[in-house]
């Protein structure tokens, strides 16, 4: 508590007399939620407000930085309820593909239905030749006996008991893999495989490819309490089509520079709601909307988290994709 005091953070009394009761009430407060929320997460949600040449916060008190930690855990919880759709469109297409050209269980052949005899690109050059597919199968079939023996599905429980087969059809498989696995796969199959499920979503291969990665880092920051208000993608991916060319939704993004979008939340949030406008097209983003809208501030506006303005966090959440892609309608 006096490091931020030390350093500009506002509210903080730490000389507190008895009679005093009130100003002691809320330094136990404070203190209790420190100790709760830890001194160095706190001062992670911080940064945004550290002017660096008087090595002080400007603007920042603590209840306030308080909030801004309780407004970023909102919007990771709105942001994995969206994310967890997309997992299970996605878990239910390569589902559908792999069962219904191999049956229920040619997907534990990777041979049927893998890219062969050539470079694949999402998985950085790697030859694809018969021993590069079989190293592949031998780990994936490997993982997946230790996750049916350690699932809590009743269904993969009792597929087990009944049958002397140790590998689920794949509409049991699917359902118990992570993201990141589903993405990998996804990854191996033939192109004409990956074809039928982007085509699903709407966009190319390697579109869907460089979402569905950015989506998985958003998922694991939200799972492992990590600040997704203040990330920035590292490898920028690739930007939807319509954010560039619709009138409606070209005002969105920031741009950096000429052909170079913001890497910034406003950009991930484009993402989620490009692939959720072919999931369910009603989805209702109040809970996102609202949790970006309450992260604003004097310090942190709209174009600080990737948006041009303030408008355009509304127009995001107020358009409708369609399916043929052919246009677009505010609602």
């Amino acid at each position: 508590m006096a490091l931020f005091k030390m350093r500009g953070v506002d509210g903080i009394s730490l000389s507190v007399h008895r009679a005093e009761e009130k100003k002691r009430k809320l330094l136990n407060k404070q203190l209790k939620t420190l100790s709760t929320i830890g001194y160095y997460n706190l001062k992670n949600y911080a940064n945004p407000y550290f002017d660096s040449s008087e090595g002080k916060y400007k603007n920042l008190s603590f209840d306030k930085l308080v909030a801004r930690y309780y407004r970023d855990k909102h919007l990771k919880q709105a942001v994995l309820h969206a994310i967890e759709d997309i997992e299970t469109t996605l878990n239910t297409k390569i589902a559908s593909v792999l069962g219904e050209r191999y049956g229920a269980y040619g997907y534990t052949d990777f041979r049927l239905w893998c890219q062969r005899n050539s470079v694949n690109k999402f998985l950085r050059g790697k030859y694809m030749d018969k021993f590069a597919i079989q190293k592949e199968q031998i780990n994936f079939l490997k993982e997946l006996q230790n996750i049916v023996r350690k699932s809590y599905s009743k269904d993969l429980q009792d597929y087990i008991k009944n049958t002397e087969k140790i590998y689920p059809p794949i509409w049991l498989v699917m359902n118990e893999l992570t993201l990141g696995t589903s993405i990998h796969l996804y990854k191996l199959m033939s192109k004409s495989n990956q074809r039928r499920i982007s085509s699903y979503f709407g966009c190319k291969t390697d579109e869907l490819v460089s979402w569905l990665e950015s989506i998985n880092l958003i998922r694991n920051i939200c799972c492992h309490n990590g600040i997704l208000a203040d990330f920035k993608l590292k490898t920028r991916a690739k930007v939807p089509k319509e954010y560039k060319s619709s009138s409606e939704l070209k005002t969105v993004l920031l741009k950096i520079k000429p052909e170079v979008y913001t890497n910034r939340l406003a950009f991930q949030l484009c993402i989620i709601v490009k692939l959720m406008s072919k999931i369910n097209n009603n989805y209702t983003y109040r809970d996102l909307r609202n949790s970006v809208k309450k992260l604003l501030d004097e310090s942190t506006p709209a174009t600080y988290y990737g948006f041009q303005n303030q408008e355009a966090i509304q127009k995001l959440f107020k358009v409708k994709i369609l399916k043929d892609n052919s246009s677009l309608i505010l609602y």
